[in-house]
């Protein structure tokens, strides 16, 4: 079975006669194990809350009555496990996580279902990544005689260096997504306290800060995305390892055949997402030399008018390992004055942003339920496009930055889901200052 594929039916899979890095292992359900080990359900979180934050491990939480020690046995943590809700419209299962067992608790947390005695946690593939420390004389270019006490990674194209890592960390390839990128980055040094997943934060952030992003997907995968997913994600997906979807959703009679009902919707205008100022710049000049600090004004770009209006809202991204732009000839320095013009161009204004939007499952015999059950399987980058007409966001776009939900078992036909994508307005990615 593919890894971008439900491996089977189960709400709880646990690969538990593999090791932690198989991509496709054999997976055991244990949501089924009869009445003295019930699963009552699970919690999930994925992703990140918007474009500004960074994307942090996922975690997750799986309920269980155990009267028989199904759960005592140590041996359990660090497989592999899968959460699956199943789609009783579609009947087929879809996976919404994928990770390790991080631990087992049996004083469930407060909040857990009535009757739990064992809380399973959960972490996503960047768990194992962060700890991954480089390794002098192994990870990288290894030289001879070996760099006293640090690991070098040679210039090179932004998704090379990604994939290098993911290597080092011995990442099975199927376990790794890779889009191209648009730069090359610097020769760069390592300690050995540093980890793999700070590493490729930094060829993510070398690409764009912020909008280039690394994330883990609904099917357990290490995913990069450049800014063109953005920008361009139609284009960007045709024919690369990304099911891009766009999904419709609405409220009250704007619920039609193919949107979703929204069952909790709430706005804000935050002046949080303001930026009238910014500045980025490499760590280095091109030729390798570290970067003239007095050439930072130069890369600072302000909106006066929007200064103005809202005081001054000022961001930055320093010492990027950019190198230079692949083709079109900019230096890293150009590029990161691109990265200003793009944000004071953009955010300059408060925007309407999504604080909360919840989906609720509905009985399968419901004329709403295939459109509910179906976003779903919805997954970090894709597209929601929004139809709240009470709102003023009657044909709205926004992309998916972070997912949570929760699944609690239910009647013999479905169970009680609950899903709320974080959302950032694709309004932000329609000024492309780098055609």
């Amino acid at each position: 079975m593919a890894v971008d594929a439900s491996p089977g039916a189960g709400r709880v899979l646990i690969a538990d006669s593999a090791g932690p890095l198989v991509a496709e292992p054999s997976w055991v359900r244990y949501d089924n194990l009869g009445a003295d080990c019930r699963c009552f359900g699970f919690d999930w979180q994925r992703g990140r809350q918007s474009e500004f934050d960074v994307t942090n491990v996922g975690t997750a939480r799986v309920y269980f009555h155990d009267m028989d020690d199904t759960f005592s046995d140590e041996s359990l943590i660090g497989k592999q496990a899968m959460l699956q809700i199943f789609d009783p419209v579609a009947t087929a299962w879809q996976p919404v996580f994928r990770g390790h067992i991080d631990d087992i608790h049996n004083s469930p947390s407060p909040g857990a279902p009535d009757l739990t005695n064992i809380q399973m946690d959960l972490v996503g593939p960047f768990d194992y990544v962060a700890g991954v420390k480089m390794v002098v004389g192994t990870f990288g270019v290894v030289l001879t005689p070996p760099m006293t006490g640090v690991v070098l990674y040679a210039e090179n194209p932004v998704d090379q260096r990604i994939e290098e890592l993911g290597t080092d960390a011995d990442l099975a390839a199927d376990m790794l997504v890779v889009f191209s990128g648009n730069v090359d980055v610097h020769e760069t040094l390592y300690d050995p306290d540093d980890d793999i997943l700070s590493a490729m934060r930094d060829a993510a952030d070398a690409e764009f800060p912020g909008i280039g992003n690394i994330y883990e997907d609904r099917y357990g995968r290490i995913v990069f995305h450049g800014r063109f997913a953005k920008f361009d994600p139609d284009g960007t997906s045709s024919g690369a390892e990304w099911d891009f979807q766009r999904w419709e959703a609405a409220t009250r009679s704007d619920v039609t055949s193919g949107r979703a009902q929204i069952r909790e919707f709430q706005l804000n205008r935050p002046r949080t997402r303001i930026v009238n100022s910014y500045v980025a710049w490499p760590e280095l000049d091109v030729a390798g030399d570290p970067f003239d600090q007095d050439e930072i004004t130069t890369l600072t770009k302000t909106n006066a008018t929007s200064v103005t209006a809202y005081g001054w809202r000022g961001r930055s991204a320093p010492s990027l390992i950019i190198k230079e732009h692949k083709t079109n000839g900019n230096t890293g320095a150009e590029e990161c004055e691109l990265f200003a013009d793009y944000y004071v161009g953009n955010y300059a204004v408060p925007r309407k942003n999504i604080e909360r939007v919840t989906f609720k499952s509905l009985p399968p015999a419901d004329s709403r339920a295939a459109d509910v059950w179906a976003i779903f399987h919805a997954d970090i980058s894709d597209v929601i496009h929004l139809f709240v007409a009470e709102e003023g966001l009657s044909d709205a776009e926004f992309f998916i930055e972070g997912i949570s939900g929760s699944c609690r078992v239910g009647p013999p036909n479905y169970d009680f889901v609950t899903f709320s994508p974080n959302l950032s307005p694709a309004a932000y990615y329609t000024d492309n200052v780098f055609e």
